[in-house]
């Protein structure tokens, strides 16, 4: 790969930034720094400003664009930002007007890792939205920042850790290329998804374009976000018309909504294992949540799935057990449908249905041994419960009360006649049988 790492000669901080870069790399030597390991990097100075650049500067032969400077703001904050070039509107600071520049999510997600390892005390780490030019260079293109004053742009200890953001780089190879809509400049929740998921923000759109976009910008952002699996949309910065708008366009674009959420589950498995166990849930109900416990190797899901009535009377009134055996047992989901209720479903490797089967079978018949007055005959378990009988209770002559209170709690009463009455004469027994599964053979 042939990156070219282009800075002004007039932009102060983009200047430091690719000084720092040249004495890191004459002190320590190329070898000690990942953006060599099979790359060739070469530089280039221009003498205008970066967003009204022409493309005839750069490396015509560059796969990959990187361009250090500064950032300024209304509102200025002690900052280390990245993000992609492009124009959600008028090219006011460079480029054509509604045109999105190609950009790198997994290059830039790798710089804002390394922007939360190096940066200096009292400063913050950004993604910042797409907002400016150029966004014609041939190659994916993105900007490393400090901002947002003189003070910043001339902070060794600021643009030093932007240069080491740089020459640390290296993106891993399971980052989840996304496009993200709604937030404000600083993207917020996706600067947290870059850094702590697996998942990889291209082109990130502010809440004010998000209730009137339209299908068309929304695919150059997937396309030139090196082609975006899916789109995060952080709800709780849109209103109930702009998330109508923006899922409808996803919808008609075919592109998956991912929450924040399930990019952190995602930790635990590949992007593509996740859709294949998503794929399977969908078969048995629509909005289920999936939530995995362990790593979830690669392989074909298998549903398990467990009566009602012997799921609830094992885990309907403590689930701790089973969480903890799911826990120990690894790659496993649990399911949950959209109210949040426990469902008697789980997903696993199809080599490890019938182990894992077999196991929530024991750990279910335990846990109603343990906590029930139960009897198993050979698939049955038929299950007893005692209970005080309020209507029995007024049969025999007893007066409601306190008297009803130790009779339920297990306690001989005496009544005002001088008749004493057990707890056995006014409890009810009811009788539950159940198959359990797996054992009708």
């Amino acid at each position: 790969m042939i990156i070219d790492i282009l800075n002004s000669e007039i932009d102060p901080a983009g200047r430091n930034i690719r000084r720092a870069i040249d004495k890191l790399i004459d002190e320590q030597g190329k070898e000690a720094f990942p953006l060599f390991d099979g790359n060739e990097v070469t530089f280039h100075t221009t003498d205008e400003r970066i967003v009204h650049t022409d493309r005839s500067v750069l490396n015509p032969d560059a796969d990959l664009i990187i361009v250090v400077s500064r950032h300024s703001s209304v509102n200025p904050v002690p900052v280390l930002t990245v993000h992609p070039p492009g124009n959600f509107g008028e090219g006011l600071l460079g480029g054509n007007d509604f045109e999105l520049g190609k950009t790198s999510p997994a290059w830039m997600k790798a710089v804002l890792q390394n922007h939360a390892k190096f940066v200096p005390e009292g400063y913050r780490v950004s993604y910042e939205i797409t907002h400016h030019g150029p966004t014609d260079f041939p190659a994916p293109t993105f900007f490393v920042e400090v901002g947002s004053t003189e003070k910043e742009w001339n902070d060794e200890k600021a643009y030093t850790a932007a240069a080491k953001s740089v020459l640390y780089a290296k993106p891993a190879d399971d980052a989840i290329p996304i496009i993200g809509f709604g937030g404000t400049h600083y993207a917020v929740r996706q600067s947290v998804i870059g850094q702590e998921t697996k998942g990889a923000l291209g082109h990130m759109m502010h809440t004010r374009d998000v209730g009137s976009v339209k299908s068309e910008m929304v695919a150059q952002m997937r396309d030139k976000s090196g082609g975006a699996v899916a789109a995060h949309v952080d709800r709780k910065a849109l209103s109930k018309p702009e998330i109508a708008n923006i899922t409808g366009v996803l919808e008609e674009l075919g592109i998956p909504e991912i929450t924040e959420g399930d990019l952190i589950k995602l930790n635990h498995m590949s992007y593509g294992t996740w859709m294949k166990y998503s794929a399977e849930a969908n078969k048995i109900g629509k909005e289920l949540k999936l939530f995995p416990h362990g790593n979830i190797p690669e392989g074909e899901p298998a549903a398990i799935i467990l009566p009602e009535d012997f799921f609830s009377a094992a885990f309907g009134k403590d689930d701790a057990p089973l969480m903890d055996y799911l826990d120990e047992t690894e790659g496993i989901f649990h399911i949950t449908g959209g109210s949040g209720k426990l469902m008697p479903v789980f997903l696993t490797d199809a080599k490890n249905h019938r182990s894992v089967s077999g196991g929530l079978i024991a750990l279910s018949v335990q846990q109603i041994t343990r906590t029930q007055d139960c009897v198993i005959d050979g698939d049955i378990i038929t299950i007893s419960r005692r209970q005080f009988d309020a209507r029995l209770a007024r049969t025999l002559g007893i007066p409601s009360g306190p008297l009803f209170g130790k009779l339920s709690k297990g306690e001989t009463v005496t009544l005002p006649d001088g008749r004493t009455v057990t707890p056995d004469e006014v409890t009810k027994v009811t009788q539950t049988s159940i198959r359990i599964p797996g054992l009708e053979n």
